[in-house]
């Protein structure tokens, strides 16, 4: 009887670790991951709205008629939001690349990531150039887990040496500093919560600028449809900010909600 019992324990111990390590797996085969690999680039590299595939409009400006495309492009189940302005050829909001220039300085560079690779040895990240506010949106609310965020070469060569091939930039000294402001947004439009990523800290006695792909934890906004990033320097002017407006954003870890389906 007592061997019965020891081997009926074992089983049962068994079972109760299966069923576990069954619970663990599924939770963990929830997280998905947006890479950015699946987005088409052409021979340039990068996507920026070019292609002329968003909605047309023809806006009046203080310069006369100015001719934009509002689109975007897709990976996974994420939309991001571009605008391509045609007269300028210039473009706002998010673009993809493949670009990992670290050297060259100014405008010609802007879509480069100081890295030599995207985040995790990928081919392809998203860059950010809110000349406002960027935007990307899931088609339902979704837990964000976190990205990765890395300074643009185009950035980090203004922040680090004042560099930017054209203009005026600062090279940042004690008391500067240039982050992103990420804000999640629920189904309803309502805000959630939104954090601040330093992309560099010259604060209290630090240099810091960020020049490697770094995980920042997003679990604080809670359930979220739509992210919106944001950057602001202490390099502004008249005009808005001397510090180049990049930077670069790779593998968005994110889960569907246990209340959503």
């Amino acid at each position: 009887m007592k061997k019965n019992r020891l081997f009926l324990g074992s089983v049962l111990f068994a079972l109760t670790c299966i069923s576990f390590t069954s619970c663990e797996s599924e939770s963990e085969s929830k997280d998905q991951i947006i890479t950015f690999e699946d987005v088409t680039l052409g021979e340039t590299g990068y996507w920026n709205g070019n292609n002329l595939s968003g909605v047309k409009s023809v806006n009046e400006s203080a310069w006369g008629s100015v001719t934009e495309y509002t689109g975007g492009f897709k990976s996974g189940e994420l939309n991001c939001q571009n605008i391509f302005n045609e007269t300028y050829n210039s473009w706002s909001g998010m673009a993809c690349s493949t670009k990992t220039d670290m050297d060259s300085i100014g405008y010609g560079n802007q879509y480069s990531v100081y890295a030599t690779s995207g985040a995790g040895q990928s081919k392809k990240f998203a860059v950010l150039c809110p000349f406002d506010i960027s935007s990307c949106s899931f088609s339902k609310e979704m837990v964000i887990k976190s990205l990765m965020i890395n300074n643009a070469t185009y950035a980090y060569w203004a922040l680090k040496e004042g560099k930017v091939g054209y203009g005026t930039a600062k090279k940042f000294t004690a008391g500067d500093y240039f982050y992103i402001t990420i804000t999640g947004y629920d189904s309803d439009s309502l805000k959630t919560e939104s954090l601040d990523f330093y992309l560099a800290d010259f604060r209290d006695g630090k240099s810091y600028i960020c020049k490697d792909w770094t995980k920042v934890d997003l679990t604080s906004l809670g359930n979220v449809k739509t992210l919106t990033f944001k950057l602001t320097s202490t390099d502004t002017g008249e005009w808005g900010m001397n510090t180049p407006g990049y930077a670069c954003m790779d593998n968005i870890i994110y889960t569907q909600p246990e209340n959503i389906k």
